[in-house]
């Protein structure tokens, strides 16, 4: 008899609209178990939010599996909760989790899981499921992202959602009445900013411009997709030459998008950016104090090279996102005053800002 595999997205309570985004990397790496021959589905908590989590979890099915990707700190609380309770439901069952915090975090996670996934999640969890088969499931499954690239992976099979999961005219709602979705065409970052967990794995993996166009015909012919969200940490390479095969393939697919970038793309990436259907980038300057950005190791930018950046952008007519973070070790007493002057200079159109959490 087959084991019954089931991925869990849990109740993403800290956003305002829960189902505005897709639990991305839960479909990808349930595409990577079905890909690969396993019997897996998906239960969307989003959805199925009672307020109550024992509840709520009265509702999952049974299976063999339950898997967890905990990409978000937020989430974790509510997961270990999740898995505790269908542990007491389903005692045969087996429930592993991996995702940046367990990347972060392992020796917690471990505590509440029977497994947990260390880097990529592409073949760990099929091993999971073997192992435990021949009575040899492990604790830890560690793997590198050096060995498990993204340049040609697998499209993230969105028949797991239902179609109104999958495409909404949410994401660019400020841009008109325009079907729009969110992917990833790389993961990873190569700087080491002090702050970010994002930059896991610590190497910028690009997706080919073949896959790429695959991924947004797919979305265009099966949902009728005109607009993409590009979830990438650095939506513009810094390689000019990576940047431009990324930029020219999404030009060939004659979508709209917007996404996130760094303040140190050039005046040329911008107008590749622009002709490809760039609508608005949004650039983690964070802080605007050049001694505190040397504190975070983000030495590499400065007030001249933002300025820099959003002037392209305006003359461009691509919108412009600042996202900033208050709170950073370093910052004077008069950090708001500057921020504030900063702000009234560059005139971004959209401002997002976070405190900073240790």
């Amino acid at each position: 008899m087959n084991s019954k595999s089931m991925f869990i997205v849990p109740s993403w309570h800290y956003w305002l609209d829960p189902l505005k985004h897709q639990p991305y990397w839960e479909v990808y790496y349930a595409t990577h178990l079905k890909n690969a021959g396993y019997d897996i589905d998906l239960y969307d908590m989003r959805d199925n939010n009672t307020g109550d989590l024992r509840v709520s979890v009265e509702n999952i099915p049974e299976r063999d599996f339950y898997f967890y990707w905990i990409f978000k700190t937020g989430d974790a609380a509510e997961i270990y909760a999740i898995a505790d309770l269908l542990k007491n439901k389903y005692p045969n069952s087996v429930h592993a989790a991996g995702g940046t915090h367990v990347d972060m975090c392992p020796d917690e996670c471990e505590s509440f899981f029977d497994s947990i996934v260390v880097g990529p999640g592409e073949t760990a969890f099929c091993r999971i499921i073997e192992d435990k088969k021949s009575g040899n499931i492990k604790k830890r499954y560690t793997s590198d992202y050096k060995d498990t690239q993204f340049r040609d992976t697998l499209v993230p099979d969105r028949s797991f959602l239902p179609p109104e999961k999958v495409v909404n005219n949410k994401i660019f709602s400020q841009y008109g009445d325009i079907p729009g979705t969110l992917t990833y065409f790389s993961r990873g970052c190569i700087f080491k900013c002090a702050y970010c967990v994002y930059n896991v794995p610590n190497q910028l993996q690009v997706r080919m411009p073949e896959s790429i166009k695959n991924e947004i015909m797919y979305f265009k012919e099966n949902y009728g997709v005109k607009g993409i969200l590009v979830k990438d940490e650095i939506a513009i390479h810094p390689n000019k030459k990576i940047s431009s095969a990324t930029l020219n393939a999404i030009k060939d697919c004659d979508v709209v998008w917007r996404g996130q970038t760094i303040s140190i793309a050039s005046r040329e990436q911008l107008e590749l950016a622009k002709d490809s259907g760039c609508l608005e980038l949004s650039v983690g300057i964070e802080t605007v104090d050049d001694n505190v950005m040397k504190m975070i190791d983000k030495q590499w930018q400065s007030q001249k090279k933002i300025e820099s950046f959003i002037s392209n952008c305006k003359d461009l007519d691509i919108k412009v996102k600042i996202c900033l973070i208050l709170g950073l070790p370093g910052e004077g007493h008069d950090i708001a005053k500057k921020t504030i002057d900063f702000l009234g200079k560059v005139e971004p159109d959209y401002i997002s800002v976070s405190g900073f959490c240790p």
